[in-house]
């Protein structure tokens, strides 16, 4: 077999197993060959097809290009990846990639050409879809609220969306890469350059808040966030980041807390401001007690709503601190049995006055818990008293402490005027009471059980609250962690004054309000043999200490021309007076009042009204000094 007829039977059977469509045309459409890849696309027969005019797979709006086409070929130009469309014999559309090369004649001349013709139809769908899923996405992004943006694997950005233009007034130029550090404040573009790359190179989501430039030049604040987007193996292929603008969220925030400490501040005032008249009352009815001059009866009443007050102003304060963080635990192994045992006495003159019935069951062994035992009395006292409060005269009320898996439980069950169902969410709110009748029986503040609660959490409890509605009473429950201990911790005395022998001494009074430095004086005449001296303000109060040094000297802190904390430093200098107790007698109660104070040189500090075993405690104290 000659060659040509080997190369003429190999081209054809290349031709008819190609998947392609292939024909041949002379140059003016007349077909001459139609292989079985063009039957399939194009839906008929080569027999049907050969001798007929190309024309008939061409849409008549493309029949121009066609004649453009046949001119580049008489050309002798070879046209590859010609991407267009073509028809089936039923008309129905094919996007096509056309690969079309001139025939030739043996004197060279063009007579025909070759057409490789491939379906790209598939193809060209999933472009335009993903053509179209990039339109609606940067429609969306452009959108959006937030700026957004896109970075490489390695972080450089290479797109952002309007809306990053927009609000910082700049272009791709100046922020491809890394140029969006132009944008951010200084204070923290480093810091939020380091935690970026710490992302880009462990793959984990970043999230961060800065500061970033507007167009007119105010920085405002936005929460940013950027995730990985993936490939099937878990490569990353880009990152894709937005920044949402928290400005208004933070000033929110920040006016919120302003409010909270301006609210915080002025409870601490309001206790401060009712401490200073409090203390002359207080100290004009020790006196009174003293002397004897009043019906025992009337003075314990009056003595009883004066110590009511003091529990409202010390709860005043007590919610403040807890507020701001500012109260410390004093922990140490506590027998809830005992403090239980010796919480009751504190309201029983309570309880008695209104002819209520307290029932405690404790068990026989110790309960051991690890707390603050003031704090913890304090806990259940309030429980008692809110008890007492809510219940009528001659009701009942149930103390009961038990342990079991771990947990101590102190019960107090009242069956006075119960809770209604919508309060009971919000009973340990701030303020929260039930609804006040217009006599105001029940008094308070509702400050109390805010303080169980919170006092309650600082040692890793829960208090919780049922009730069956109006009238039917309530039951408060409080959980705390018990631990094991075969000792209870030491307790020292309430007061010394026992053990001493008297002693006079030289007292300083200084304190502005001259109604209060007058009973105060008045008062420590009577607890001993001992030589009062006043002032009002620090100036006079100093010149009285050079003067005369006297053994303890007990100062107000907001004091006119020189305060309680100058005062004290000032004494403390003078070479005179080296061994002066100095106690700080003031409204001011925060644990920030009493470290200035140590620090100002005072020896203690005592918060208004002082009662009359505080009072001889730091006589007790000074007379120990003197001695020694």
């Amino acid at each position: 077999m000659p060659d040509n007829a080997i190369d003429h039977r190999l081209a054809q059977t290349i031709i008819e197993s190609s998947s392609d469509a292939i024909l041949t045309k002379s140059l003016d459409g007349v077909i001459q060959s139609w292989n079985p890849a063009a039957a399939e696309l194009f839906g008929v027969s080569a027999e049907a097809m050969i001798g007929s005019n190309v024309s008939r797979i061409i849409p008549p709006d493309l029949i121009a290009e066609e004649r453009l086409i046949i001119a580049r070929l008489q050309r002798g130009e070879q046209i590859k990846h010609y991407e267009t469309r073509r028809q089936n014999i039923d008309g129905t559309p094919i996007d096509v990639s056309l690969t079309i090369s001139p025939l030739y004649d043996d004197t060279g001349k063009v007579v025909g050409a070759s057409n490789i013709i491939r379906d790209i139809t598939e193809r060209r769908r999933a472009e335009l879809a993903v053509s179209e899923s990039e339109e609606r996405f940067r429609t969306l992004a452009d959108n959006i609220s937030q700026l957004a943006w896109m970075a490489e694997p390695g972080g450089g950005l290479f797109w952002y969306n309007r809306r990053w233009y927009d609000y910082t007034g700049t272009n791709f130029e100046t922020m491809a890469g890394w140029g969006w550090k132009l944008v951010h404040h200084p204070d923290h573009v480093d810091r939020v350059v380091d935690k970026f790359q710490r992302a880009i190179a462990t793959g984990e989501v970043w999230e961060d808040t800065f500061p970033l430039r507007s167009k007119e030049g105010e920085y405002r604040w936005f929460l940013s966030r950027a995730q990985p987007i993936r490939d099937e193996s878990g490569a990353i292929l880009r990152w894709f980041g937005t920044n949402t603008d928290v400005t208004a969220q933070r000033e929110a925030e920040q006016a919120l807390r302003d409010a909270d400490d301006r609210k915080n501040e002025f409870l601490a005032m309001l206790a401060h401001e009712l401490r200073n008249p409090l203390a002359p009352i207080r100290h004009g009815l020790d006196l009174i007690a003293r002397d004897g001059r009043a019906e025992t009866e009337d003075l314990e009443v009056i003595q009883h709503q004066v110590e009511q007050m003091v529990r409202l102003v010390d709860d005043l304060m007590d919610v403040s601190r807890i507020m701001r963080g500012k109260v410390e635990l004093r922990r140490t192994h506590i027998d809830l049995k005992q403090l239980l045992s010796r919480a009751v006495e504190t309201v029983r003159h309570t309880l008695v006055a209104r002819g209520q019935d307290l029932r405690v069951s404790l068990p026989n062994e110790p309960v051991w818990c690890d707390g603050d035992a003031v704090r913890l009395s304090q806990v259940v006292g309030n429980l008692l008293n809110n008890a007492s409060k809510y219940s009528d005269h001659g009701a009942s009320i149930e103390l009961s402490l038990a342990a079991s898996s771990g947990m101590a439980s102190i019960r107090v069950q009242d069956n006075g005027v119960g809770i209604e169902a919508e309060l009971l969410p919000r009973v340990f709110e701030l303020f929260t009471q039930a609804t006040r009748s217009i006599d105001r029986s029940q008094g308070g503040l509702g400050i109390g059980l805010t303080v169980v609660q919170q006092l309650v959490e600082l040692h890793g409890g829960r208090v919780t609250v049922t009730s069956e509605g109006l009238g039917a009473g309530a039951t408060f429950t409080v959980g705390l962690p018990m631990v094991e201990t075969k000792e209870a911790a030491s307790v020292a005395p309430l007061s010394e004054c026992d053990a001493e022998v008297e002693q006079a001494l030289k007292v300083l009074v200084v304190d502005d309000n001259v109604g209060a430095t007058w009973m105060l004086s008045k008062l420590l005449a009577k607890l001993g043999d001992h030589e009062i001296d006043v002032a009002h303000d620090g100036v006079s109060a100093l010149a009285r200490v050079l003067q005369d040094c006297p053994h303890l000297a007990i100062l107000d802190i907001g004091l006119p021309g020189l305060d309680g904390y100058r005062l004290a430093e000032q004494i403390r200098e003078v070479p005179s007076c080296p061994g002066v107790y100095l106690v700080a007698l003031t409204g001011y109660g925060q644990p920030d009042d009493r470290r200035r104070a140590l620090e100002a040189g005072f020896d203690e500090h005592l918060v208004k009204p002082a009662s009359v075993a505080d009072l001889e405690r730091i006589i007790v104290s000074t007379q120990q000094r003197l001695r020694s």
